[in-house]
């Protein structure tokens, strides 16, 4: 079923449906909002806040853009929002990057072995900055278009094609520090 009868559904009252569009739709918003928050928990919190704002605004959708991305509108401004409130009680120290644990560090070719590509992938973009690894999230794994990525994050298209450059030439950077790092382990 497409987005649009789901839509009608629900402002008709249907929870199905509701809960149809939340599984379709849960899983890229909680990437967003992990990448942007760091935090498992306040991610899964941003989330729930931000389905609970699409849903009251729903009857507001008009089709004028894809609702994919007016959802991960709502998502982003709902995950920001939670970080500018989360660093009003925690210092800067404590608010930075968790560093792997030793057992998360493995050799090359054990990590080629046992992860699939994407975990490597998404080891590697956690390591980025956050806004680098969300552009990169949903330019090449959610397939979202520059002028779709703008309408998201509210940013233009240059800056989001320079922070696209960036954060590819970063990515690569660190995958080969990370590759460089493993095989210095196996010798």
């Amino acid at each position: 079923m497409d987005e649009r009868k789901w839509i009608e559904r629900i402002l008709a009252g249907d929870t199905q449906s509701f809960s149809c569009l939340v599984a379709k739709y849960e899983k890229m918003a909680y990437t967003i909002a992990l990448r942007i928050l760091e935090n498992r928990e306040e991610a899964e919190e941003a989330v729930q806040d931000a389905f609970v704002k699409m849903y009251r605004a729903l009857s507001d959708f008009h089709f004028d853009s894809k609702f994919s991305t007016w959802f991960y509108r709502i998502v982003y401004r709902t995950a920001l929002t939670a970080l500018r409130q989360q660093r009003m009680f925690v210092s800067y120290e404590e608010a930075g990057p968790v560093d792997l644990s030793n057992d998360e560090v493995e050799s090359a070719t054990a990590l080629l072995e046992r992860e699939d590509r994407k975990e490597m992938i998404a080891r590697t973009l956690k390591k980025l900055p956050a806004d680098e690894a969300l552009l990169l999230t949903l330019y090449y794994l959610e397939e979202c278009s520059v002028e779709e990525i703008c309408q998201i994050t509210e940013l233009s298209a240059s800056n989001v094609k320079v922070k696209l450059f960036r954060g590819r030439k970063r990515f690569y950077e660190v995958l080969q520090d990370k590759m460089k790092l493993e095989t210095a382990d196996l010798l």
